[in-house]
């Protein structure tokens, strides 16, 4: 059966966060994937998110791939996306959203990719505006839905904490796919830098608890004989103006070097030359980082919360947020006990990869069109 496959990359004309990145790598899995099977229409606006520019977005000029909405601008498309039917749409037989959003397009099955809940559980660390945005996107597109990928286990279990049994009663089809890493394995870069450092990555924001990593500091310092500074890389985010000060203080302090947004080709030196990635997240959907450093033979000091356990199994190191001095301990045995193994972290990441993940997303579609239900969208 020849598919044609409607794709949200909207997200990938901003500066790309967890779903930018996501929509990107799947676009292009999807794209290797199908070959002359099928056909992949990008949506580069999508909804009501809506682009003022495009010209960062992911562009595939590959045989089976059009991209009908990369020129349009934003004005227009809203008005496109207000016709579930207009041909710019493409025809598609399945959509598949991968942000907080799900237009409706005639005769198309849906697909909804849920990343996290964390805008119902953990609320304290977002804003007012996105909380309210994320939640309603997300009723919107699983009322809709026809499917459901969640991007972890720990992400189905949470939806079906706060919404027990819904997806069975309502017939809508869902599944778990693990993605993989933006990067293919490097050996290009040396393994240890000459001025050895830690590196702690993601966007400055309350969930991330850059608070537990400035307070591990000083218990890490005091016991350390060579100590390392911890360098930063992530783009500034929400409720972080304290955090940023303290950022300021412990870089003239020689403790931190924030190094900011960075780009593809740095963040992977940075893997590869790091002592250890320290994530003490609160909260992950999935924990991209942990996989990224393990992939490139990195050590990883994380969370034990949500999905990092799933994602390090047996080869990161685990530690309670709550408790800075537990990242300190860390760190400071992995500083000093034996060589890590770099080949069983790079073990553990190849049990994701984005080439499976595009074969069961592609699988998936099929199970839902094959269902023979009519569009839930279309219903009512």
């Amino acid at each position: 059966m020849v598919m044609r496959i409607g794709l949200d990359v909207a997200q990938t004309a901003v500066e790309r966060a967890g779903c930018g990145w996501y929509a990107d790598s799947l676009a292009r899995a999807l794209a290797e994937e199908i070959r002359d099977r099928h056909e992949l229409v990008l949506y580069h606006q999508f909804g009501d998110w809506l682009n003022g520019s495009c010209a960062r977005a992911t562009r595939l000029d590959l045989p089976g791939v059009t991209m009908p909405l990369l020129d349009v601008p934003a004005a227009r498309a809203r008005a496109i996306w207000e016709d579930p039917a207009h041909p710019l749409l493409g025809r598609p037989d399945i959509v598949h959203a991968t942000s907080v959003r799900m237009p409706r397009v005639s005769g198309a099955k849906l697909v909804f990719t849920v990343h996290d809940v964390a805008f119902w559980t953990v609320p304290e660390f977002t804003t007012e505006a996105n909380r309210l945005a994320c939640q309603r996107g997300t009723l919107q597109a699983v009322e809709r839905a026809d499917g459901v990928i969640f991007i972890s286990e720990s992400a189905r279990n949470e939806f079906a904490a706060l919404l027990p049994g819904w997806l069975e009663e309502a017939g809508v089809d869902h599944t778990v796919i693990h993605h993989g890493s933006r990067h293919a394995p490097s050996g290009s870069h040396p393994m240890v830098a000459s001025d050895p450092f830690w590196l702690a990555v993601g966007t400055l924001e309350p969930r991330k608890n850059y608070e537990a990593l400035l307070t591990a500091l000083p218990h890490y310092r005091e016991q350390s004989s060579a100590p390392a500074p911890v360098w930063i890389a992530g783009g500034g985010g929400w409720k972080s103006d304290r955090l940023k000060d303290e950022l300021r203080a412990a870089e003239a302090a020689g403790w931190v070097r924030y190094l900011g947004y960075v780009s593809e080709e740095e963040l992977l030196r940075l893997y590869c030359e790091a002592r250890a990635l320290l994530f003490p997240s609160w909260y992950e959907g999935f924990g991209l980082p942990v996989l990224e450093a393990l992939q490139q033979g990195c050590a990883v000091i994380c969370s034990d919360r949500t999905s990092l356990p799933e994602i390090g199994g047996e080869v990161a190191r685990y530690i309670d947020p709550a408790s800075p001095r537990s990242l300190a301990v860390a760190m400071l045995e992995l500083e000093q006990g034996p060589p890590f193994d770099r080949a069983r972290a790079r073990a553990q990441a190849a049990r994701f990869s984005w080439a499976r993940a595009a074969q069961e997303t592609l699988q998936f579609y099929e199970r839902v069109l094959a269902s023979g239900r009519p569009p839930r969208a279309g219903r009512g």
